[in-house]
Parts: C-alpha cells; sequence; structure tokens
C-alpha cells in the first residue's frame, strides 16, 4: 500500500509515465514526458529505520525544520517517534537522556550508534537521527550556514511537536 502511495504520488507531482518492476522492490523509473524515449532510473535508499512506538489516535507528519547560525533548539523530548534527515549545514546535537540513534554519513560502518545521555555528535548532511519518546535532546547550529533538517514524525493527534524539559547542560 505504502509503495502505491509513493508512485501515485511520485506520478502526480512529476507528471510521469510510472514502470513498476514487482520482483525488485526499489526499482521504478519514470519517463519524464510522453515524448521522452529515455528513461531516468530511480532508487530508494532506506536511511534509518525503526519500530515507531505505538500511540493512541496517531498522525504521521513530514515537516522541515531550519536552523539559522547561532541558534539553538530548545531542551525538548517528544510525544512519539521522529526520525530526522540533516540535508545542510552541521547540527551539535546533544542528548540529555534516553538513547538516540544516530546513523553517520561519514561513518564507514552502516550501523547505527546509539547517542547516551551527556554525549554531545556533530551531526552532518547525510545524518539521520531517530528520537524515541521521552529522550530529552537539544540541537545547536555553531555553524555559519542554516541547518535544515526533514523530520518524519508518528505523534498522538493533535499532541505538541516538541515538549520543553529541564535538562542539566552537558560540560
Amino acid at each position: 500500500m505504502k509503495r502505491a502511495v509513493v508512485v501515485a504520488v511520485a506520478g502526480i507531482l512529476f507528471g510521469a509515465t510510472v514502470l513498476i518492476d514487482r520482483n525488485a522492490a526499489t526499482s521504478l523509473a519514470f519517463q519524464a514526458t510522453p515524448e521522452s524515449a529515455s528513461l531516468v532510473a530511480i532508487s530508494n535508499e532506506v536511511l534509518g529505520s525503526t519500530s515507531p512506538v505505538d500511540v493512541e489516535n496517531p498522525e504521521l507528519s513530514l515537516s522541515r525544520v531550519t536552523i539559522m547560525p547561532g541558534a539553538g533548539t530548545p531542551v525538548h523530548y517528544h510525544p512519539g517517534t521522529e526520525i530526522g534527515l540533516l540535508v545542510q549545514g552541521e547540527l551539535t546535537y546533544t542528548v540529555f537522556t534516553g538513547e538516540i540513534t544516530w546513523y553517520s554519513a561519514e561513518r564507514d560502518d552502516p550501523e547505527p550508534y546509539g547517542i547516551k545521555p551527556g554525549e554531545t555528535v556533530v551531526v552532518r548532511p547525510g545524518g539521520v537521527l531517530i528520537e524515541s519518546p521521552l529522550s530529552i535532546h537539544q540541537g545547536r547550529n555553531e555553524g555559519a550556514v542554516p541547518v535544515v533538517i526533514y523530520l518524519s514524525a508518528l505523534f498522538p493527534e493533535d499532541s505538541p511537536r516538541s515538549i520543553i524539559a529541564e535538562a542539566t547542560p552537558v560540560p
């Protein structure tokens, strides 16, 4: 079902003819215009995954967060599971409680790293963070360009996106 929705949305967005190889889950081809004879291959790469916590009255969202140079989020947590993909800038990211899963785009090891309480890491473009519910954390932009993050969240419907928390600063 998810694949059909993605294909339908892609077809609508790109006005494309969609060809699906049912034997290859990640193989799609789009013909840009009816006049075009050449096909462009599209790949689908999972950048990070988790089994989200069940929530009552779930709402799945996709958002973009921009953090300007010198700014940072308040220390906070979320009421559900959130996955973030950093697409621009460098995010200085600190975990206060819980554990956050980090897929680093720079490491040769494809396995995720668990950021533990008291740890601060620098997430660069291509890095993925999986924030579990109630894990208190903060992101700061200590760089010179805006940080841009795409977030996918599974939260209870009508819940706040973030809940400000009290936390002891990490030295």
